[in-house]
């Protein structure tokens, strides 16, 4: 029997996902379905170098991706070494990737309570997974008259938009980031919608976006009648913040998210982003998992 870690591969997504589904069935991760993990993995796949997966036998039984803050081990290869040579390939990815920590989601219940621990992590804070309903009115946006709103497409090339998304989250508690790689990907999927990605520019510079918001449409989840939308991003550049334009860019992602049939809107918060927290609630969302996250300082290489 052998074991190893390399760098995931495009050709590795069937394996990854049997990972994913397989853990998801024992482990029952709250505030995630099958859906959640399919464009989590899509994620990675954008920018595999900056994830490793475990091999036995040349099987892939599991992963760690850093940016997604995820280290999983399929259920029937635990105990035998996997996880702990994950957190050693997580700690150098994060250290190459200039992070000063590997951050991972340590689940309220399951293996991971004992695991994280034992790897030397302590626990950093929390996200909030949160829920709009249905019957919370929501007022209608209202964007100023020195602005313009445009839908995303080839008049912003990629590398704008990338530029501009990094520079909105640079100081989130979270350290999000997105590498041109890993958008070109999302981007190039048959699925992928313009339509979804909202952006805002000054008025005399309409091809100067300033901020955005991004949502998309799933499935219905357990008891729903209806899908359940989602407001990925809502990011503004910090020069531009104080003036309103989170409070109506989150407004137009419900508008548009139940223009498109859906009931219950979620979206995710770290709890430490106090402004976006207090928006969210303010506007009827309400928190309802928790999403814990532990963290150990990365290896300097």
């Amino acid at each position: 029997m052998s074991f190893g870690i390399r760098p995931l591969r495009r050709e590795d997504e069937p394996a990854l996902q049997r990972v994913m589904e397989a853990t998801l069935e024992v482990d029952a991760y709250p505030g995630f379905n099958a859906w959640d993990l399919d464009r989590e993995a899509d994620s990675m796949l954008g920018a595999p170098d900056g994830v490793a997966v475990a091999l036995e036998d040349d099987f892939v039984c599991g992963f760690v991706s850093p940016h997604c803050g995820n280290l999983t081990v399929h259920p029937e290869f635990r105990r035998r070494g996997h996880g702990r040579r994950l957190f050693g390939a997580g700690l150098d990815l994060a250290a190459k990737a200039g992070a000063d920590e590997l951050r991972l989601y340590v689940p309220l219940s399951g293996a991971g309570r004992a695991f994280a621990p034992a790897m030397g992590l302590t626990y950093r804070s929390s996200m909030w997974l949160m829920y709009l309903a249905p019957e919370t009115a929501v007022p209608v946006p209202a964007l100023s008259a020195g602005v313009v709103v445009r839908t995303f497409g080839d008049w912003l090339p990629l590398p704008s938009l990338v530029a501009l998304l990094n520079a909105a989250f640079v100081d989130h508690p979270g350290g999000t980031s997105w590498a041109l790689a890993e958008i070109e990907h999302a981007h190039a999927r048959l699925d992928f919608d313009p339509s979804t990605l909202t952006l805002v520019a000054p008025a005399d510079r309409p091809d100067d976006p300033i901020a955005f918001v991004r949502v998309e449409v799933g499935p219905p989840e357990e008891g729903d009648p209806a899908p359940v939308g989602d407001v990925l991003l809502v990011g503004v550049l910090s020069e531009w913040r104080g003036r309103g334009l989170g409070r109506e860019l989150l407004r137009s992602g419900v508008a548009q998210l139940r223009a498109r049939g859906a009931g219950r809107v979620k979206l995710s918060v770290e709890a430490e982003n106090e402004l976006a927290l207090g928006l969210y609630l303010r506007t009827g969302f309400k928190p309802t998992v928790e999403w814990p996250h532990w963290t150990s300082p990365s290896q300097r290489l």
